[in-house]
């Protein structure tokens, strides 16, 4: 079975651990824009603002699994694209993340949101 340094394994799971967060977040955002202001022409594109970025960072964490899953089942070593994937999706993942962030912070701040 093919591993992975320590340290590789510890970023990625936290990257999980954030975009999971993120989504939360995400979802949370939604939420409170659905309640105080309903879905109007004024919210639509706060609303497919949102869902583009929960399936950009649902995107992260799936292929996350995915390629973890891979490696690990590789025999007897992951494959160069492979673990270059990975580490191209934690680039990506990071970016995402400050991406995401950035947009929950704008439209909360747009809708004077907590």
């Amino acid at each position: 079975m093919a591993r992975l340094p320590e340290e590789i394994i510890t970023t990625v799971l936290a990257l999980q651990r954030q975009l999971l967060e993120r989504l939360n977040e995400l979802t949370a955002t939604e939420f409170l824009i659905e309640q105080h202001f309903g879905e109007t022409n004024e919210t639509i594109d706060y609303f497919t603002f949102l869902q583009n970025a929960k399936e950009r960072t649902d995107t992260y964490y799936s292929r996350f699994y995915i390629t973890l899953r891979r490696i690990y089942e590789s025999q007897p070593a992951a494959s160069r694209d492979t673990l270059e994937l990975l580490t191209k999706s934690i680039d990506e993942a990071e970016a995402i993340l400050a991406a995401t962030e950035a947009t929950i912070r704008e439209i909360r701040r747009d809708f004077e949101l907590p």
